[in-house]
C-alpha cells in the first residue's frame, strides 16, 4: 500500500510536469509568450486530473478516460497510457482489448497530430528552437528543415516507444499473472488429487481391515456364544455354572453388538477420533447410561464392585466425551479382572457438565500373592460363597498373559484427546486409575 502511494506521488509529480509542458502545443494558452488567464486556469484543473492515478489499479478506467482527454485535447498521451497498463494487467479480457485499442488509436493519432501541426507548437520544439522563441507562437517562420525533421523523430520515437512499453508491459505482466493463477489452481487441484487418492487409499485399508475383524472375530464370538448357550442348558443342575454360562452368553452377544458397530464405523470411517470428530450414533453399549450394565456384567463374574456413580447432563455431553467416560470405565474393570482377578473395585464416577468428568477405579494391588488370594478388606461385604470355585477356573486361564498395557495407554489417550488428565499406578496399596475431564456446555 505504501509502495503504490509512493509510485502514484511520483507519476503524478512526472505527469504533471509534462502535461504543462504539452500546453506549449495551444495557442490559446499563451499570449504574447506568456501564459494566459485559461492557460493558468487549465494548470490548475491538471492536478485533480492527474489525482487519478492513484486509483489506477482499483479503477483504471478513470485514469484511462480522464488521460483521453488530455490526449485529444493537446497530444498529451501519458495519463492514458498508464490507465491502458493497468487496464490490460487487471481488466477482463474484454476491457484489456478495448483499453489496448482506444488507448493505441488516441497515441497514434496524437503523434500524427503533433507531426503535422506547426515545429513551433510541437512540445518538443523547445529541446531545438532558440530560448528567446515565444512559446505557442505558431505564426513564426519555421525552423530549419533538419530541426523540423528532428523534432518529428523524436516525437514518433517518444510516442512509439511509450505505447510499445505500456502495451507489451502490460501484457507480460498480465500473462504472468495468469500463469501463477493457473499454477495456483494446478497446485490446489494436485493437492486434492492427492487427497483424494490418501482418502481412496484409507477407505481400501478400513474395509480390509472390516472384513478381517467382521470374518475373525464374529465368528468366534458367535461360536463362544453358541456353546456358552448350549452349557446353560445342558447345566440346569449346577447353578454355578448355568450361571457363569449365562454371563457368558450375555457378554458374548454384548460384543458382536459392539462388533458390528465397530466394524460399520471402521469401514465409514466414522469412528470418532477426538472432539472434533465425531461419531453421530454411538454402539449400543458405549455411553455413560450403559455404565449400570457394564458394572453388572463385571459383578456376574464374580468380582465385588462398590460403585458411586452420580452422572448429569448426559445429553449435553459430546458423543466422543460420553464414549470415552464408558470406555475409561470398562478399560479399568478388565483390567482389575485381569491383573487383580478376585481383587474388589471401588468405582467412582461423578460427571456434570460445569465440572466434567472424575472417574476413579482402585483395587488392592497384588503383592507376591496371587489375585484369588486378595481378599475383600474395609468392611466390604465377603466373596458369595459359590464364586470362589467358578473364580479359580476363570483365573486359571491366566488372563494376564492376554495383556500388553494396551489398554492403560489407551485410557491415557482418551484423556488426551479431551483435553483431560489421566493418573495410573499404586497409590497407598491400592491399583488406582484416576481421570479427569474438562467441563462441558450445557445445552439449553
Amino acid at each position: 500500500m505504501t509502495a503504490s502511494i509512493l509510485v502514484g506521488i511520483v507519476l503524478l509529480v512526472i505527469g504533471f510536469l509534462t502535461s504543462i509542458m504539452g500546453l506549449v502545443s495551444n495557442r490559446w494558452a499563451f499570449t504574447d509568450g506568456v501564459v494566459s488567464v485559461l492557460g493558468v486556469l487549465m494548470i490548475f484543473l491538471l492536478v485533480p486530473i492527474w489525482a487519478t492515478v492513484f486509483v489506477r489499479q482499483r479503477w483504471p478506467w478513470v485514469p484511462f478516460l480522464a488521460g483521453a482527454v488530455l490526449a485529444l485535447g493537446w497530444g498529451d498521451c501519458l495519463l492514458t497510457l498508464i490507465g491502458m497498463f493497468h487496464l490490460i494487467i487487471r481488466g477482463s479480457r474484454r476491457h484489456a482489448i478495448i483499453a489496448a485499442v482506444a488507448g493505441s488509436v488516441v497515441t497514434l493519432g496524437s503523434i500524427v497530430r503533433l507531426c503535422l501541426a506547426p515545429t513551433a507548437l510541437n512540445p518538443f520544439s523547445m529541446f531545438f528552437i532558440s530560448p528567446g522563441v515565444q512559446p505557442g507562437n505558431g505564426t513564426l517562420p519555421a525552423p530549419p528543415e533538419d530541426t523540423a525533421l528532428a523534432v518529428n523523430v523524436i516525437t514518433i520515437i517518444v510516442g512509439v516507444l511509450s505505447l510499445g512499453i505500456s502495451l507489451g508491459f502490460g501484457a507480460l505482466l498480465r500473462r504472468t499473472r495468469r500463469m501463477k493463477t493457473v499454477e495456483a489452481r494446478a497446485d490446489l487441484e494436485a493437492q486434492r488429487s492427492e487427497s483424494l487418492a490418501a482418502e481412496l487409499a484409507r477407505q481400501s485399508e478400513r474395509e480390509l481391515l472390516a472384513r478381517e475383524l467382521h470374518d475373525t472375530l464374529s465368528h468366534r464370538l458367535s461360536v463362544i456364544s453358541l456353546h456358552s448357550g448350549a452349557l446353560e442348558v445342558g447345566s440346569k443342575g449346577d447353578a454355578e455354572v448355568a450361571s457363569a454360562a449365562s454371563a457368558l452368553r450375555h457378554e458374548a452377544h454384548a460384543s458382536l453388538e459392539d462388533l458390528r458397530q465397530l466394524v460399520g464405523g471402521v469401514r465409514e470411517g466414522t469412528l470418532a477420533g477426538g472432539p472434533q470428530k465425531e461419531q453421530s450414533t454411538p454402539p449400543s453399549l458405549a455411553s455413560m447410561a450403559s455404565i449400570p450394565q457394564l458394572i453388572a456384567s463385571v459383578q456376574a463374574t464374580g468380582t465385588i464392585v462398590r460403585p458411586s456413580i452420580i452422572i448429569q447432563d448426559v445429553d449435553s455431553a459430546s458423543t466422543s466425551f460420553d464414549r470415552a467416560v464408558y470406555r475409561i470405565v470398562q478399560e479399568s474393570l478388565t483390567n482389575v479382572i485381569k491383573h487383580a482377578p478376585g481383587a474388589p473395585v471401588t468405582l467412582s464416577v461423578t460427571v456434570a457438565a460445569d465440572r466434567g468428568a472424575h472417574i476413579i477405579v482402585a483395587n488392592p494391588a497384588p503383592s507376591g500373592r496371587s489375585g484369588a488370594e486378595v481378599v475383600a478388606g474395609d468392611g466390604l461385604p465377603p466373596r458369595p460363597q459359590h464364586r470362589p470355585s467358578v473364580r479359580g477356573r476363570l483365573d486359571s486361564a491366566n488372563l494376564a498373559a492376554t495383556g500388553s498395557g494396551s489398554g492403560l495407554e489407551g485410557i491415557r489417550e482418551r484423556a488426551a484427546m479431551l483435553e483431560g488428565e489421566a493418573t495410573i499406578g499404586v497409590r497407598d496399596g491400592d491399583f488406582v486409575v484416576e481421570v479427569t475431564l474438562p467441563p462441558f456446555t450445557r445445552k439449553g
